[in-house]
């Protein structure tokens, strides 16, 4: 039961509890006996407007807000002449004290305090308040089980059509920054997610995941650096979880707090439950594109991360071969060779393996495909272009190139020299005339064979896609590369990546049309395609017009951008909500997808009416 606030009459100030950089927290009495805290800013920072601005605000933005794992805030109180901030006093140690003196903590311990902390999140966040500065030494423990939330300072409203401009700035502390802090517009709940991930780190290992001679090299690190790993003495869904929530892209992290804090609750237990389900919902993810290296989904024509065009293998009367750079017979650079490599690997719609590549450098020219529509050809010389690889297309054999003949009559020249030098006074001019057309057949189809061998075929096409997702990544292939915000493109990939993960997981429907789930599925992917090239269109509104502008105009905009940013973002849980009941169904720990695929359709509707409604919410 929430506590009852005191008789302002009757408040004393007491002790000093802790300082910080801005204010000063003392115990405060009540009449009855009862005991709070209070927060007391510097009287240097008494003149700070932005100071003074934060102090209110952690006052308004949690009124209402009730949870047992966030500080209760009672209000802006004057007592003893001083404006206080009035808190619930929380009797326990900050979390970075509990993790200086114990860590590394155990499993079960370290999953009860972090979903705690998502609990706290969770309501946060319903409540539409983003933290912002989340870490160990803003939560407070209680009874050392309990953690509580804490120092709201720097929150601000997940809405960002009723902050304050100042609340547009880039604030947090940067052991704990998600890469997207840099951008004021980027920030949402996931950044909250994504501080909680580098808490469990720490509680894990007794450091955060990410460090650096400067505030800016940590910043750098978190943006740049591969995800640390938590040690194997930890269960694979927590290392899973972690590394989820560490992920660079907001899309690629868990969506809801809720649904972390449901999935810590189940390993604090020791259920075997969550080892199931997460599993199953983290397994096969995309793979890496050859260009960037960011995850691409392999059913998609086209990275949303880099814009470099994938290929897939169709039928027909044309070759592929890498010519460049260089002349005729020099061997391939070696970073070339690596990135001709990746790129091989990262599109499995061609049907190959990387073959010779992995085992020598090739002389140039060599044939990396054969047999395929001009198409193909076309998608593969422009995507390999963009690598820096000279490509030519052929219609007919290898030997159709003028380069190849070369490469071939090269051949033969260095092997007379070889047999002309090591048989010197023995070969008669008769001998060298016979060998000679020998040593040219000889060798052209050596180089023909040594072409055809640097790429070796496998498998089959993988199974279509049911009509209604294939038309709806026809769009995402045709809209997506023109968007220009990178986080919009990775918002649209991870819906993208959520259904098509789901699509073979999902049972046919019963009746005349079995690929009911699949177009649900389908029309998501379109709504999000919608969602992110509007979202993409306002903030370049935004950027002409100064986000930091107050006209009624900007202000629209913003709450347009609300409206579109919040029901993608509940459309993307939607589908992590699905994954995870077709995962409990499958382990028979929950009941099957029809609940989660009407919750879906009510996100799609939702993005829908937005679409229709303009500018109405």
């Amino acid at each position: 039961m929430r506590e009852a606030p005191p008789n302002l009459a009757e408040l004393r100030l007491g002790e000093p509890l802790g300082s910080g950089a801005v204010a000063t927290v003392v115990r405060v009495h009540a009449g009855d006996g009862r005991q709070f805290a209070g927060k007391i800013l510097h009287t240097s920072h008494r003149q700070d407007a932005a100071a003074q601005s934060r102090f209110a605000q952690e006052a308004e933005l949690l009124r209402g807000v009730h949870d047992p794992h966030i500080v209760e805030v009672f209000g802006v109180v004057e007592v003893e002449g001083e404006r206080v901030l009035l808190l619930e006093l929380v009797e326990g140690p900050t979390l970075a004290e509990l993790i200086a003196r114990e860590a590394p903590l155990g499993e079960a311990r370290l999953a009860g305090l972090g979903a705690g902390i998502a609990r706290g999140l969770a309501r946060a966040h319903a409540a539409g308040v983003v933290h912002r500065d989340l870490k160990p030494a803003n939560i407070l423990v209680a009874g050392g089980h309990t953690p509580k939330i804490g120092d709201f300072g720097m929150a601000r409203a997940t809405s960002l059509a009723g902050v304050d401009r100042s609340a547009l700035t880039v604030l947090g502390t940067p052991d704990y920054m998600a890469p997207e802090c840099l951008d004021p517009l980027a920030v949402d709940v996931r950044s909250d997610l994504y501080a909680l991930g580098c808490i469990l780190f720490e509680m894990a290992t007794g450091g955060p995941p990410f460090a650096g001679a400067t505030a800016f090299g940590v910043i750098e690190a978190h943006r740049r650096a591969p995800v640390p790993v938590l040690p194997d003495s930890f269960s694979p869904p927590l290392r899973s979880l972690v590394q989820s929530l560490l992920a660079k892209a907001p899309g690629d992290r868990p969506q809801a707090a809720a649904q972390v804090a449901a999935l810590l609750e189940q390993l604090a237990s020791g259920s075997t439950a969550a080892l199931a389900v997460f599993t199953d919902e983290r397994a096969g993810g995309d793979p890496p594109c050859a260009g960037c290296g960011q995850p691409r989904p392999a059913a998609l024509a086209v990275c949303l991360h880099c814009g470099l065009p994938a290929a897939r293998a169709e039928p027909g009367p044309f070759t592929v071969l890498v010519a460049g750079p260089g002349e005729p017979g020099d061997q391939l650079d070696v970073t070339l060779r690596e990135a001709l490599r990746r790129w091989v690997a990262g599109n499995p719609g061609l049907l190959v393996t990387p073959g010779l590549l992995d085992k020598k450098l090739p002389r140039v020219p060599f044939t990396l495909l054969r047999g395929v529509s001009e198409a193909t050809a076309r998608t593969v010389g422009e995507a390999l272009r963009q690598l820096g690889v000279e490509v030519e297309v052929v219609r007919g054999g290898p030997l159709k190139s003028a380069k190849m003949r070369k490469k071939a009559r090269a051949l033969v020249g260095r092997s007379l020299a070889v047999a002309l030098a090591s048989s010197a006074g023995v070969m008669s001019s008769k001998a060298i005339f016979v060998l000679a057309p020998l040593l040219l057949v000889g060798v052209t189809a050596a180089a023909m064979w040594s072409s055809v061998r640097q790429m070796t075929r496998r498998g089959e096409q993988p199974a279509a896609l049911p009509a209604p997702l294939q038309q709806a990544l026809a769009e995402v292939e045709r809209v997506g590369p023109t968007i220009d915000e990178a986080r919009h493109r990775h918002s649209l990939r991870a819906v993208v990546g959520r259904a098509l993960a789901l699509a073979p997981a999902l049972e046919p429907a019963a009746g005349p049309d079995p690929d009911a789930p699949a177009a649900e599925l389908a029309q998501a992917v379109t709504a999000a395609t919608a969602a992110a090239a509007r979202l993409d269109a306002l903030d370049r509104e935004l950027a002409a017009r100064g986000i930091h502008g107050g006209d009624e105009a900007v202000r629209a905009t913003l709450h347009e951008r609300d409206t579109w940013a919040a029901r993608l973002l509940s459309l993307t849980a939607s589908l992590d909500g699905l994954a995870a009941r077709v995962a409990r169904a499958r382990a028979g720990a929950g009941e099957g997808e029809a609940a989660a695929l009407a919750d879906l359709r009510a996100r799609v509707d939702a993005l829908e009416e937005v679409q229709r409604g303009g500018r109405g919410t």
